[in-house]
């Protein structure tokens, strides 16, 4: 099935500008924004996918998994509504337990990525969202230097002297009908004014999940505040707060899966994070009299969370996190030439991100669980983080139709840990510092070679920092010297609009990295990290399709093939990086009628490494899902849906490099919802 599926997605796939629309007669034209300046789709130099608000809520959708995993070369990973998230944009979140590394993420040009590269993804809500960009590979390098990718949130805007509320709630199985059914309800209300707009939401979720140890629950609550002033400035205000616990049921083995998929070696001791994450932030923008388009935004963000180093009923150790910290992005552009045949656009670019983080090795597991081994105090540390990244940027165009971009970017990235280390509590003093400091260079063309046809290529550098949770080494407490990762980029394609109804492309990418961060699951299934010896290679094609059949039916299929392998001058020579299916794609079928929608949706996963030795792999696997959407009176709408229908059995979270075997966290099998919304 998965190799028709496949098939199917290759025939019909296409471009790199990735616009997910409703069905409509005509696909619409797009101007796409960096910082502050605006490009015309036809002269994009890279890749860029742009997702709408139908995509991001289809299904009934809890998270942006549905929205990311119909771009070609991405993969999401979920733990539930309220849980983590793993992110990988070709093959970036090879390191990755859990969480977002390597891209980079804003929300309404506010930067939410902390200061040692940790993304919060599981804060984004797609009630909240309106519409998604992500950049993939060397330009995301544009937005602060991850060579993964960038992610940009966009939230709905404000109606001018009008309210809106609405309602959004659902019930569905969770594949196992002895832990019951998961909820969510979210509701909010948007109040416009003459010159200005107040939001105010609020989320709860509940999720008993599939396996025995897999539960997951959220609070959010988020305030949004915007004000046009009569000299044309516009000021944003954003706060939120997000209250998630959720479950680690662990990793278990193919024998496991074949028998009991549900077993949760997680249950053992209760293994669960817990995590408190607080924001607010203000925005500015103006355009000048002199053309100067200016914006500037300030986020101040308070996080804590308590979580165990593993699964195992070996290894019982916790630990607890807090901190708070600061990004502040700020942007200026001009177009400071405009002739006949050339225009010249300028933009600087500051951004400044400032962690200090907190972490401590709990003597004892928390008093509400049961009692265990406890783990003698290891660490009580404060790390400081700091980047400041600059860039200037000059893109030239030639009679509206060829465009050359060039950028230099400089990131300069500090960390300092303090504090205690223990020894069979025994306390030593630590103090370690380290500076990097990365020059970042991109250029990128693009050239539109007949009307609705176009080429691009660009190329660039990029890198990632460890993260807090990376250098504290949870064997022997001790820290980790990691080196941070250092990328080379590039990639060329082609666009093309067939007629008014499709849009079509091609993108080939290689991408290296040195000095990767890869994890270690050591025999206690506690995780470490370490840099390899050489480096990493990263190369693929991608394809997709927009076809607008009628006014009714939209069909959209995408596709990618990869050769994700370890350098020849590492231990692992040639073998296939873990986590990085060879081939991936799928096929996204929209309907449109007067009385509602129709969705079919089929991806597949072809088979994925699961360890740097290459002898264990996942099997391909393909998920059908599909709903049906009724209009009701008062702007009501009932969705009933279906997720898994062929009851494919793979691992929604799969463990890289487990140690004996411990590979799988068992997907739900069929399930089913039933989503009422009001006013959305």
């Amino acid at each position: 099935m998965g190799k028709y599926l496949l098939a199917l997605a290759v025939l019909f796939t296409a471009g790199h500008i990735s616009i997910n629309l409703s069905a409509q007669t005509v696909l619409e034209t797009v101007q796409v924004e960096a910082y502050r300046l605006s490009t015309p789709e036809a002269l994009i130099t890279g890749a860029l996918h742009i997702v709408d608000s139908s995509s991001i809520h289809s299904f009934a959708a809890s998270d942006l998994s549905n929205a990311l995993n119909g771009i070609p070369g991405v993969k999401m990973e979920t733990r539930g509504d309220g849980g983590s998230r793993r992110l990988h944009v070709r093959g970036s979140a090879l390191r990755s337990p859990y969480s977002v590394r390597n891209t980079m993420l804003y929300y309404d040009g506010f930067v939410l990525t902390e200061a040692d590269g940790n993304s919060p993804l599981e804060w984004i809500d797609p009630d909240l969202v309106q519409s998604l960009s992500l950049v993939s590979g060397p330009a995301a390098a544009s937005f602060g230097g991850a060579y993964g990718g960038a992610l940009n949130i966009y939230t709905p805007s404000f109606t001018k002297s009008a309210t809106h509320a609405w309602v959004h709630t659902q019930a569905g199985t969770t594949g196992n009908n002895d832990l019951g059914i998961n909820t969510r309800i979210s509701s909010g209300v948007d109040i416009g004014f003459e010159n200005m707009g107040v939001s105010i939401s609020a989320i709860m979720t509940d999720n008993p999940g599939y396996r025995t140890w897999e539960w997951n629950n959220k609070t959010q609550l988020n305030l949004r505040f915007k004000y046009f002033d009569n000299a044309g400035g516009i000021h944003s205000m954003l706060a939120g707060h997000f209250d998630g616990d959720w479950a680690l049921p662990g990793a278990i083995k193919q024998s496991q899966v074949d028998t009991l998929p549900t077993a949760s070696p997680g249950a053992d001791y209760n293994a669960h994070v817990a995590r408190l994450r607080d924001i607010a932030g203000y925005k500015f923008e103006k355009t000048f009299n002199s053309g100067w388009e200016f914006s500037t935004s300030l986020l101040g963000r308070f996080t804590s969370k308590t979580n165990p180093y593993g699964t195992s009923q070996f290894y019982k150790g916790y630990k607890e996190e807090s901190g708070s910290g600061y990004s502040l992005l700020a942007s200026a552009g001009k177009r400071i030439y405009e002739g006949n045949v050339w225009s010249l656009d300028f933009e600087m670019t500051v951004m400044k991100l400032d962690d200090k983080i907190h972490i401590t090795e709990l003597e004892s597991e928390p008093s509400e669980l049961p009692t265990g081994i406890i783990i003698p105090m290891r660490y009580d540390l404060t790390m400081n983080a700091q980047q400041n990244f600059v860039s200037t940027s000059w893109v030239a165009t030639r009679f509206n139709n060829f465009r050359i971009e060039g950028q230099i970017g400089l990131s300069n990235r500090s960390r300092t840990i303090s504090g205690s280390l223990y020894t069979d509590n025994i306390s030593t003093p630590h103090f370690s510092e380290i500076t990097h400091n990365t020059l970042l260079p991109r250029i990128g063309v693009s050239w539109e070679v007949a009307p609705g046809y176009s080429l691009f290529a660009q190329a660039s550098t990029g890198f990632s920092d460890p993260t807090a949770f990376e250098l504290v080494n949870p064997e022997d407490g001790q820290i980790s010297d990691l080196d941070s990762e250092s990328a080379f980029g590039m990639e060329m394609g082609i666009r093309a609009q067939l007629y008014d109804q499709v849009k079509i492309g091609f993108t080939a990418y290689q991408s290296s990295v040195n000095s990767a961060i890869l994890q270690v699951v050591q025999e206690n299934d506690a995780i470490a990290f370490d840099n390899i010896d050489g480096g990493l290679i990263m190369s693929g094609l991608e394809l997709e399709i927009n076809y607008i059949i009628s006014d009714q039916i939209n069909i959209r299929a995408y596709g990618s093939q990869t050769l994700h392998h370890f350098g020849e001058e590492t231990d692992h020579a040639g073998n296939s990086l873990p986590g990085s299916p060879r081939t991936s794609g799928g096929v996204q079928l929209n309907s449109n009628y007067s009385w509602g929608t129709a969705r079919l949706n089929t991806r597949h996963i072809g088979e994925t490494p699961l360890n740097n030795e290459g002898s264990s792999v996942m099997d391909a696997y393909s998920v059908i899902d599909a709903s049906v959407s009724v209009n009701l009176p008062y702007d009501m709408s009932l969705e009933l849906g279906a997720r898994n229908i062929l009851d494919a059995e793979y691992s929604a979270w799969p463990q890289l490099n487990g140690v004996y075997g411990k590979f799988y966290n068992p997907a739900p099998p069929r399930t089913a919802y039933l989503s009422i919304r009001w006013g959305i």
